[in-house]
């Protein structure tokens, strides 16, 4: 008997849909509290927490010259992005991710902004940044994205492709060989790096798996073929030879790729507005030495930071969370087993890939790099290091083994994948000493504060975060009433969700017709 596209009832879909892109958007606006801090600089500014959002107390966000960019609950690029990756499938609505659909939209938001928002763009990494400028990025976003890593080496795997990925796991969530070209695609018009793009990769396909029933029985989840083209040797090659897309690796081939053909339903359309200009006034200081701006930056130290922060409460430690923390409550084993299967799965766009640096030595590593072969340490190939990095950090034994908020590595790829996956296996905390951390809600809370304690690149790993979780529990259990329901432009964001919810069931009731 053939499995069921999904296990869950149409409600059940809806409210997870709903649950994966709020989540999304309020994973990223609370992690923006201490995005780009250290970990002491969190502490310092905010104790053990909480950190207030919504309408609940806890310390206020701090002030500075960056998070001022932003009003209080508001989402940032992260969030944008993705966004805009929807407004492309909402566009074309033929279950495809049209690559150079959203490289134009892309480049227009870098302009613009959001008009609908009446909000301008804002906090775009150097990555995405970089290849916006290239000459080819709106017809050859692949090659641009491929020219940019190349120029600096072949090492950046900057974690911009997995941060807006959660809207790709939805669209054709029944079709995971769609979801894989869909994700391939739009991850490849920022990012070239493997371990970019397999990271936003296994973000999508687990929150499609998660969409179609997985992760509630295991012994279901054991049988179940996901992706029965995984089979075929021809299948894994298409995809591998996907990641040489844009590259010079053969040549004009894969330097100028056939994207899909515009159609007068495809092409993208510019929206009608000006350019949305926001003219913050900043009183004249003194010229600063580059250790004074990071300070200042970080954890503030301005006349008028401290100006801004001057009503903060004194900062003390809880004796009590009102749970366990994340490494205490342990693992769950149907969902850790589902996480693993999908790293399994795709492990091999990574130890297969020819689209490598020209050196082995791999700067972000959970372990010291070995500079020299021994016979206890043999030196292997980069590919192999990869895979082994992304099995570490997606299957930490503790939290902190990630060390997210590591100045010199926070928006490495495969630390954001990592805590997400951490995240999304965690069990719920059955005996927590506070009921605002009971349940899948409770969890969800639990694992934003203390993720966003560990600072870092925070807002991206909460996007990533909230997203796995919406798509574990849903929106209505899943996530504490007070935050998405308060969430800044959800007047906004609540119709945008619900039009794009419906054209998905729609689809997938189509899908399921057709298999009977």
């Amino acid at each position: 008997m053939t499995a069921p596209l999904s296990t869950l009832t149409k409600e059940q879909l809806h409210d997870r849909i709903r649950g994966i892109l709020y989540g999304n958007a309020v994973g990223d606006a609370y992690g923006l509290a201490t995005e780009f801090m250290t970990k002491k600089n969190a502490r310092h500014l905010y104790g053990n927490g909480p950190i207030a959002f919504g309408s609940e107390p806890g310390y206020p966000v701090w002030e500075d010259s960056h998070r001022s960019k932003w009003d209080r609950n508001d989402f940032t690029d992260d969030t944008d992005q993705m966004l805009l990756i929807l407004q492309s499938l909402e566009q074309t609505q033929d279950g495809c991710l049209h690559a150079t659909n959203f490289a134009k939209r892309l480049k227009e938001w870098s302009v613009i902004g959001f008009p609908e928002l009446g909000t301008p763009p804002r906090g775009i990494g150097y990555t995405v940044g970089s290849t916006l400028t290239h000459p080819d990025f709106r017809f050859n976003p692949h090659k641009a994205a491929f020219d940019i890593w190349n120029s600096r080496g072949r090492t950046l795997a900057a974690n911009g492709a997995v941060m807006r990925t959660s809207v790709l796991g939805i669209e054709s969530f029944w079709d995971e060989p769609r979801v894989v070209e869909n994700t391939l695609a739009g991850a490849k018009v920022t990012h070239a790096d493997p371990r970019s793009i397999i990271s936003a990769l296994i973000a999508s396909i687990l929150i499609s798996r998660l969409l179609r029933g997985g992760g509630q029985n295991a012994v279901q989840d054991t049988g179940r073929v996901w992706n029965p083209k995984l089979t075929e040797e021809a299948y894994k090659e298409s995809l591998l030879d996907y990641l040489r897309r844009g590259t010079d690796l053969e040549g004009e081939k894969s330097e100028n790729p056939i994207y899909e053909e515009e159609t007068a339903v495809s092409t993208f359309k510019f929206k009608d507005s000006k350019p949305i200009r926001r003219m913050i006034p900043q009183p004249q200081q003194a010229k600063k030495g580059i250790w004074e701006k990071i300070k200042a930056f970080a954890v503030g130290g301005d006349e008028v930071v401290e100006e801004k922060n001057k009503d903060r409460p004194t900062v003390t430690l809880r004796d009590d969370i009102g749970w366990l923390g994340m490494d205490a409550v342990g693992e769950d084993d149907t969902m850790a087993q589902l996480a693993r299967s999908v790293v399994n799965d795709y492990m091999f766009l990574v130890r297969q890939t020819d689209v490598v640096p020209s050196t082995i030595k791999i700067a972000h590593s959970l372990n010291q790099d070995q500079e020299t072969e021994t016979p206890q340490a043999p030196i292997v190939s980069v590919q192999e290091k990869w895979a082994k990095e992304l099995e570490e950090h997606c299957f930490p034994k503790i939290l902190e083994d990630l060390e997210l908020g590591d100045s010199a590595k926070m928006g490495y790829s495969f630390k954001c994948i990592g805590i997400g996956f951490y995240a999304v296996t965690r069990q719920m905390d059955p005996t927590p000493t506070s009921e605002a951390y009971h349940g899948p809600s409770g969890l969800f809370r639990g694992v934003m504060e203390q993720m966003t304690l560990e600072a870092g690149d925070a807002d991206t790993n909460g996007a990533v975060v909230g997203s796995l979780l919406g798509a574990r529990f849903g929106l209505e259990k899943g996530i504490p009433k007070n935050w998405w329901t308060e969430l800044r432009h959800r007047e906004w964001l609540d119709p945008t969700i619900e039009h794009f919810a419906g054209r998905i069931l729609s689809m997938y009731e189509a899908a399921v017709e057709k298999e009977k």
